[in-house]
């Protein structure tokens, strides 16, 4: 008998649908792959679409948008909501760019799959609308499944508490069989990082003192430049660590700053050491997004610098409020002053730093048992 084939589409919307894509991917083949044809796909970029790959690049922009104009997001979102799951997705999908659903839908069926599990809604949306359409799995990634999330599938989970309450409230979408409470997609690397910080710091060749890690997400926008400034400033005896990501010229603006002496400034471009920068840092400050749980995972006490629409804010709120290992604070002047209570041993800190999340609820392999679980109802991969 031919294995089935299990398509796991890969989509740049930010960085965080990626990961947990990957996440699920490499626990998912390293689990089951000898029951599955495993096939990874750049969706969007590998045909040549040209129609595809402006679809993506403007998935792109739309959270470059959020994050230059938080109206402009929660517009969005609340906009989504409004018109719904049906409406939104048929708009998004097959009227904002022209050919885009066109060349989708081919280059998917040309892919054939008999499974697909998705971490973003435009590839779920393809799969639904198939002739010959496979068995479909959405993994929401947020604290909330949103209206395009909410667009049908066989079978879906989602890592936080609160968000699977609130998705329950939609009973004629979810119930008991189509819908699952899992742990959060970590990337896997995570788990293989365990040396002390100060192992860490010695391996990056950074100081050994208090660190701070500053980003602002995949794209880099925010307040980390006017933060950083503030920070060589005040000439503070901690380190800096800031990651730009995919936003060069102000890596470049960062490159220019000089510390007076006592601060240690450590910038970043796009880089691939993420995790063991996250794990040498004493306090995590950047926007909301599914990054605060790669700190949440080190124990690092998180300060989320903005939220850019709904979705973002409800994660902030899960850890914030839930599991009680972050604050808010949107204004340059009170996070320095933040900083500098939590290097003198503030209280607010060392509250946070308690309550570490477990690492049980992190991990791809949770979530590749509970699908395999579901797939293997369906096509009697092993009994």
């Amino acid at each position: 008998m031919r294995k089935i084939k299990v398509l796991f589409p890969f989509v740049e919307a930010g960085f965080g649908h990626i990961m947990t894509e990957r996440s699920i991917c490499d626990a998912f083949e390293k689990k089951y792959g000898e029951y599955c044809e495993i096939i990874r796909s750049d969706f969007f970029k590998e045909s040549g679409s040209e129609a595809m790959k402006k679809f993506e690049e403007r998935l792109c922009k739309e959270v470059r948008m959020y994050n230059e104009n938080h109206l402009y997001g929660y517009a969005s979102i609340f906009a989504m909501n409004v018109f719904g799951s049906k409406i939104s997705s048929w708009f998004v999908m097959k009227k904002l760019i022209k050919n885009a659903y066109k060349d989708s839908i081919k280059h998917m069926e040309k892919i054939a799959p008999d499974v697909v599990i998705s971490t973003h809604w435009a590839t779920n949306y393809y799969a639904e609308q198939m002739e010959n359409k496979p068995y479909t799995v959405m993994y929401i990634p947020d604290a909330h499944a949103n209206a395009l999330f909410r667009y049908k599938s066989d079978f879906s989970l989602i890592s936080m508490k609160e968000g699977y309450e609130r998705a329950r409230k939609f009973k004629r979408r979810y119930n008991d069989e189509n819908f699952k409470l899992a742990p959060f997609a970590i990337r896997g690397q995570a788990f293989e990082i365990t040396q002390s910080k100060q192992e860490l710091r010695k391996k990056l060749g950074h100081d050994d003192k208090f660190t701070l890690y500053v980003t602002e997400g995949g794209y880099g926008i925010g307040m980390a430049e006017e933060l950083c400034k503030r920070l060589i400033e005040e000439d503070l005896p901690i380190s800096v660590i800031v990651v730009c990501g995919k936003n060069p010229e102000l890596h470049n603006r960062l490159l220019q700053l000089k510390s007076k002496g006592n601060l240690s400034f450590y910038p970043y471009g796009f880089c691939d050491n993420v995790l063991e920068l996250i794990a040498s840092s004493d306090l995590y400050l950047g926007k909301s997004g599914n990054g605060l749980a790669e700190a949440a995972f080190y124990g690092v006490p998180i300060v989320v610098t903005h939220s850019s629409n709904d979705i973002e804010k409800l994660i902030a709120e899960h850890y914030v409020t839930h599991v009680k290992d972050a604050v808010r604070i949107f204004k340059v002047n009170k996070c320095v002053e933040f900083i500098k209570d939590a290097i003198n041993g503030g209280e607010v800190y060392k509250q946070l730093k308690k309550n570490v999340k477990p690492r049980s609820e992190f991990g791809g392999e949770g979530i590749a048992d509970v699908i395999f679980e579901e797939i293997n109802k369906k096509f009697h991969i092993k009994d």
